[in-house]
């Protein structure tokens, strides 16, 4: 996982794998088929340890803005890390675009997911009076995930903490 989401599926060489796995060329096609199946575990991964985390903070119990407000805020924590190689989802709809291949479809589901999950969540800071009667959640959460994969190209560029939590707090007011 580490080495796709550093390197990309087509940057990493099949002895960058080999080499972070720490096995040969017959264990891995053994137990993985071909790179394009290691990579859809790995991305398998990444979304069970990484992008699972951003639902669970929309579903703290408490203010739905405010647990809005939190997944921004960290989201922008992990992109300003100096370490940050960035959201592998992202990356992935980078470097497939909008190939129809499964990996890419697999990426795009996955902010699919999240983008009715945020409009969910803002569905119901509306109700609650937490956004103006006038906000369209549906637009809302279309902005936010053009925002978090906006932060995932300015990690991957390497962009100061500074400026990336500049674009959060920019769009944290975008959310009063």
């Amino acid at each position: 996982m580490e080495v796709f989401w550093e390197k990309g599926f087509d940057g990493a060489s099949c002895e960058d794998l080999l080499s972070a796995m720490k096995i040969n060329a017959g264990s891995m096609y053994a137990a993985f088929g071909d790179k394009q199946a290691l990579y859809e575990k790995a991305l398998d991964l990444y979304c069970d340890r990484v992008f699972t985390g951003l639902g669970d903070i929309l579903r703290q119990p408490g203010s739905p803005l405010e647990a809005v407000r939190s997944l921004i805020r960290t989201v922008a924590d992990h992109m300003a890390s100096p370490e940050s190689k960035g959201c592998l989802i992202g990356n992935t709809i980078i470097e497939f675009g909008a190939d129809l291949s499964p990996l890419a479809q697999m990426a795009r589901d996955r902010v699919l997911e999240l983008q009715a999950a945020l409009e969910e969540k803002l569905a119901d800071a509306k109700t609650q009076g937490e956004l103006r009667s006038t906000s369209d959640p549906r637009e809302l959460a279309c902005f936010l995930v053009n925002t978090i994969q906006g932060l995932n190209v300015m990690a991957r560029m390497k962009a100061s903490p500074e400026t990336i939590r500049s674009i959060a707090r920019t769009t944290l007011a975008a959310l009063a």
